[in-house]
């Protein structure tokens, strides 16, 4: 019969995403047990079991407290699941259904061929299904040779008393015992093992550990359902290392959430894992913090090793020893903090010429604090390629539907490239054919992410300090467009380390830095700051809308960090507010007692003048634009006053102050 272990909770591998595509779809049965159990010829019979790694066909008396148990339970220790008839059927379990599917999902075989193995027609009806599987087939002569297979019609070998018993019995017809004939001739070409002696047998637990962890690690990672533009990543990847001359390679990935890191990483696994003699990928590092100890033990059954340990630090030591041996591959996704690289990678000297280390992470101080200095920084899809993973998602091919050009053209611009935009975004669109549908979601997504979008990109702000979740919330809400010397100096006036600020900021990928130094922020960066700021305190009042609507007597207690009363960029925000440009001096004039601790304050025209020096005490930054008078007001405080910007002033403005004021210090006077 045939053998292997897992969780009952896993499912079967998909086809399409195994090495061994082109095996018996799942659902046709073959009829592999028909002439032994009749009802199992039919497809209905079939039952969804848990895939394995490997599955044992073997002779029951011959080696199953023996040999079979030696291999079950040395594989199952290293993490590989076997099945073994034994261990894992259960009662109720329909053997026939059962034996095809636990046969189908494995990806590795082992025929123990023993010498009583022909007697029993389910190891023969097992061996003939599994070449017609397609997957990898490992023989085992055990105390056999391989004549006793290839001339069993010619009367000879060890197995013709055994087919001649069937013969007699008549139980199976003639086309079937040719049929498993035919299989022990076939499988008698294949490399295999050779059993004759005890040492034979010690050496081969040895070799099959060998065999099923190189099988292993040529399944391929699933990468993506529609991976457009993945192709010119991995170009663009390979292109710029392509000259890298170090005898152990160290990469690192870096970009914001939802970039496709994971995808690129996937990818490159896949295509470089088979010229390694270990490889291990390891997902979401970023989730380990309280559990290093179970991704070392991950990263060591890998690559092979079965130690055990009960602490990091032995860990690392284990893992530093056992990697010294081997060229590896080692992919550490989702990589947020140094610790994590420090307990999960040996030294660098340590490790084998040939071998690669690549780190997905949002963090730049990952990677420069491990002195990764080859770092590829991912980018953001073009809007060709972001039309085409849209459109497959939506409507599962390349191109809009007809009349749907528009509709398409606007979530796609929307999206700004971000891969996890565009699947999120075209998923909830897919099987929606209704024009006024797609509108109302436009419209709905412009106000608000979609939950799986603002939960990835959370993460990162969610990893900041108080302080620095401030800044964020003042680049999302003013500072869009702004020179980061300018933010950098707010924020040093707010009494905090602005520079250290923004380095935080920029390492993380939350903020980017244009050809003119002006910050850049991703839309949805922008949205999800936006709406974390809504529900913020002190309050950030950057809209018209909000000015409009502010309510005093519930919200003067939590203070107003800054407000933006003026029109420059209401023309794009219209949706947020009603469809006519809004007065806001009238209402801006009616918070003036509540805005006493005013920080940030971006104002438009004369109509402020007569207020500014109730509200400038407190203000680090204030932007004013179209001047229409003469002179600033007199008593303009300079008290905080860190950033001074006029702009489309007049051009009879003569002095900044009537009064004698020093505007030296100002680190900032833009005019």
């Amino acid at each position: 019969m045939a053998s292997s272990s897992t969780s009952s909770g896993q499912t079967e591998r998909e086809p399409a995403n195994s090495y061994t595509t082109g095996r018996i779809p799942e659902n046709e049965s073959m009829g592999a047990f028909n002439e032994i159990a009749p009802s199992a010829s039919t497809s209905s019979t079939l039952i969804r079991k848990p895939s394995y790694d490997v599955f044992i066909n073997h002779r029951r008396p011959d080696v199953k407290k023996t040999l079979a148990t030696r291999i079950y339970n040395v594989l199952g220790n290293m993490g590989v699941t076997v099945f073994l008839d034994s261990k894992e059927l259960e009662y109720g379990d329909f053997l026939p259904a059962t034996l095809e599917a636990v046969i189908r999902s494995a990806t590795l075989h082992l025929a123990i061929l023993s010498k009583n193995y022909a007697e029993s027609p389910w190891c023969l009806a097992e061996l003939s299904y599994m070449l017609k599987s397609g997957a990898k087939i490992v023989p085992i002569f055990y105390y056999v040779d391989t004549t006793d297979l290839r001339y069993i019609g010619e009367k000879k070998g060890m197995y013709v008393g055994a087919f001649d018993k069937h013969e007699e019995k008549r139980r199976y017809s003639r086309e079937k015992l040719q049929e498993w004939k035919d299989a022990l001739y076939k499988v008698s070409f294949y490399s295999g093992e050779i059993v004759k002696n005890k040492a034979d047998e010690r050496r081969l637990l040895k070799n099959i550990v060998n065999i099923v962890l190189k099988e292993r690690r040529n399944v391929p990672l699933v990468v993506a359902k529609h991976p457009v533009g993945l192709h010119e990543t991995v170009e663009d990847f390979e292109n710029k290392f392509a000259e890298c001359d170090q005898d152990v390679q160290i990469v690192g990935i870096r970009g914001m959430g939802g970039s496709g890191k994971t995808t690129l990483a996937k990818e490159l696994y896949n295509k470089k894992r088979s010229s390694m003699e270990r490889s291990s990928f390891i997902f979401d590092i970023r989730e380990a913090k309280e559990v290093l100890l179970k991704k070392q033990i991950e990263v060591l059954k890998d690559l092979g090793g079965n130690e055990t340990f009960d602490n990091v630090e032995q860990g690392k030591e284990i893992l530093t020893r056992h990697l010294k041996s081997f060229r590896v591959l080692i992919v550490m996704d989702d990589v947020d903090h140094a610790d994590q690289l420090d307990a999960l990678l040996p030294a660098k000297d340590s490790l084998p010429s040939g071998s690669i280390i690549i780190v997905t992470t949002r963090e730049r101080e990952v990677l420069t604090s491990w002195d990764i200095s080859s770092v590829y920084k991912m980018r953001t899809l073009d809007p060709f390629n972001a039309t085409q993973l849209f459109c497959w998602h939506a409507f599962l091919q390349a191109l809009p539907l007809d009349g749907f050009e528009e509709l398409v053209e606007k979530f796609v611009e929307a999206c700004n490239g971000l891969p996890l935009s565009l699947k999120v975004f075209g998923g909830q669109l897919y099987g929606k054919c209704h024009k006024k549908y797609w509108e109302f979601l436009f419209h709905k997504v412009s106000r608000l992410l979609p939950n799986d979008i603002k939960k990835k990109l959370r993460l990162s702000y969610d990893g900041l300090d108080h302080e620095e979740k401030e800044a964020f919330l003042d680049i999302a809400c003013f500072f869009i467009g702004k020179e980061h010397n300018l933010a950098i100096e707010v924020w040093d006036g707010s009494g905090w380390s602005g520079l250290h600020i923004w380095e935080r900021l920029f390492n993380k990928c939350l903020v980017e830095l244009d050809s003119d130094n002006y910050i850049r922020m991703h839309d949805h960066l922008r949205d999800l700051g936006w709406e974390i700021a809504k529900q913020h305190q002190p309050y950030r009042l950057w809209l018209p809308q909000q000015i409009i609507n502010f309510d005093k007597q519930t919200k003067k207690r939590s203070g107003i960090r800054g407000i933006k009363a003026a029109s420059s960029g209401i023309k794009e925000q219209l949706f947020y507010v009603e469809e006519h440009k809004p007065d806001l001096s009238r209402k801006f004039l009616s918070l003036t007692p509540y805005l006493v601790g005013l920080n940030l304050l971006e104002i438009e025209g004369d109509c402020f003048s007569q207020i500014i020096h109730e509200i400038s005490r407190n203000l680090v930054w204030l932007h004013w634009s179209n001047i229409g008078q003469r002179n600033l007001p007199a008593h303009l405080s300079l008290e905080s006053l860190r950033v001074l910007h006029l702009d489309e002033i007049s051009h009879h403005l003569e002095e900044l102050w009537e009064a004698e004021s020093d505007v030296s210090s100002l680190p900032f006077l833009l005019c």
